[in-house]
């Protein structure tokens, strides 16, 4: 009985401290909003049909020794940052660092931290985390100086074999448009889609869709 009693206690215990650690990692993300698979509808239209199975699959296979890489480009209002978060939440549910910064947020802390002579320190805070994941880019133009930055993040990660995860919402044949030029724009894309799966996501707006189904609740 005593026996049963602290076996009971200790994984008790363990559970407790799982929980505590998930929650931590959750907090230390900046994820703004929490977003899961559960709460997605892949039943909204053709281009989120025919990407279920492969992003099912990559939501699955994240481990820390398996840290996910992808890419979401598309139209605005797809459910783009939703699935990126969704990969986010299921690395920190296994215990794995994320942060989640949109690229304009991280270009402008980079250049604040260059200016402080403080860019060291900044750039390892993109580089470290076994997940970065990089919001809302091509919203925004770099210029040659902030591209760079960018670029040594993106090299950085990719060297070290860890996890990058973008949503765009331009095609990479139009990269140049939000970096200085054509060369460090196919630089980034080649090392952002090596080791990534890729999502096209074009269509009708998932989030009208989320919009419709919550006013069809409500007149119920």
């Amino acid at each position: 009985l005593i026996l049963k009693s602290l076996t009971k206690w200790s994984q008790t215990e363990k559970a407790e401290r799982r929980a505590q650690m998930i929650a931590t990692k959750i907090r230390s993300s900046r994820f703004k909003r929490v977003q899961t698979i559960d709460a997605f509808d892949f039943s909204h239209g053709k281009a989120i049909q025919a990407i279920k199975a492969n992003y099912l699959a990559l939501h699955q296979s994240v481990s820390p020794g398996n840290p996910p890489s992808a890419v979401f480009t598309g139209t605005a209002g797809m459910g783009k940052t939703h699935l990126a978060r969704a990969l986010g939440y299921a690395a920190c549910q296994r215990g794995m660092s994320v942060l989640f910064v949109t690229a304009a947020e991280m270009v402008n802390q980079l250049a604040h931290a260059q200016k402080a002579f403080n860019l060291e320190a900044e750039l390892n805070k993109y580089r470290r985390p076994q997940v970065l994941i990089i919001d809302e880019l091509g919203y925004v133009q770099l210029d040659a100086q902030a591209s760079n930055l960018f670029f040594q993040v993106i090299s950085a990660r990719h060297d070290q074999g860890l996890g990058t995860i973008a949503t765009t919402n331009l095609p990479f044949g139009k990269f140049n448009q939000i970096f200085a030029n054509d060369a460090i724009a196919h630089a980034i894309v080649d090392r952002l889609v090596n080791e990534a799966e890729v999502f096209y996501m074009e269509g009708v707006s998932y989030r009208e869709h989320q919009r419709e189904i919550k006013q069809k609740g409500r007149t119920k």
